[in-house]
């Protein structure tokens, strides 16, 4: 499990985290916009079985969310040269992240397996982490850890076990770099991004063929990793289909990326107990 702890580490498991998935052809996804998507992505049952005050009540919270969310996308613009300022440009990312309400993604790295992370809001954060053998699954305030052995380890604070003091770690780990202002702080620690192009993205089976292509003004240090050869493809709905980047920290450099497999649709969190 020392993987997935390295890959966290190094590139923080970015951009864990609309509602329908982004069609391969056009490289757009769509925010949450249909009592159907959200059945799909919640589990919530169509709002025409519900109640009219019930069902208009649900209708009004979503149209709330997706105006947030495009508000904090307001006055960015994606086409070439365009220059992002870092701090509105984190905003915006996140604000799609959690409107989107699902997703997948796999994590590859020059220095260990590939990790597959599914997650989800609905409405406390879950996800499942899995590398071969080894998983992480939070659901909320409880973790679990698989290590090598099969065996799930629950979370526990206090514990006298060696075995759960290390599951407590990488569960804690992971609980912190899942953490959506991680991911804010990250994007936000570049003062400016650069939108290069539209381009084909680095991948054959992300959520999408072409999406613009945005690179930091300048290598970005953060908290002591420096990461160079940065890159993020954004659909024009601010959702991410690839990330790169080369890390070095402590004398040790590791370009890993990320590739988003899908959007917004039903995913299973298994429960451990």
């Amino acid at each position: 499990m020392q993987l997935i702890i390295a890959a966290l580490l190094l590139v923080f498991a970015l951009l864990l985290t609309a509602c329908s998935p982004s069609s391969k052809n056009s490289g757009e996804s769509s925010l949450p916009d249909s009592s159907k998507d959200n059945e799909q992505s919640t589990g919530v049952e169509d709002v025409s079985k519900q109640e009219p005050q019930e069902a208009n009540e649900e209708e009004l919270e979503e149209e709330v969310q997706e105006e947030q969310s495009l508000l904090e996308c307001e006055g960015i613009i994606l086409e070439s040269n365009a220059v992002i300022e870092g701090g509105k440009l984190a905003d915006c990312i996140v604000a799609a992240m959690l409107a989107a309400g699902t997703g997948t993604h796999r994590v590859e790295s020059s220095a260990a397996p590939p990790t597959v992370v599914d997650f989800l809001w609905d409405p406390d954060f879950s996800m499942n982490v899995r590398e071969g053998q080894n998983s992480v699954i939070i659901k909320g305030n409880t973790g679990w850890y698989k290590g090598d052995n099969g065996k799930w380890i629950q979370e526990e604070d206090h514990s006298s076990d060696p075995d759960v003091n290390l599951a407590n770690g990488i569960i804690k780990l992971t609980r912190v770099f899942s953490n959506p202002l991680v991911l804010r702080d990250y994007f936000a620690s570049s003062p400016t991004w650069i939108v290069v192009g539209e381009e084909s993205v680095p991948a054959d089976d992300a959520v999408s063929d072409i999406a613009w292509h945005l690179v930091p003004e300048a290598p970005i240090n953060y908290n002591g990793v420096i990461l160079t050869d940065v890159g993020i493809w954004l659909t024009s709905n601010y959702l991410a289909a690839y990330y790169v980047s080369t890390a070095t920290m402590m004398g040790v450099t590791d370009t890993t990326s990320n590739t988003f497999l899908q959007w917004g649709e039903k995913v299973e969190i298994p429960d451990p107990s």
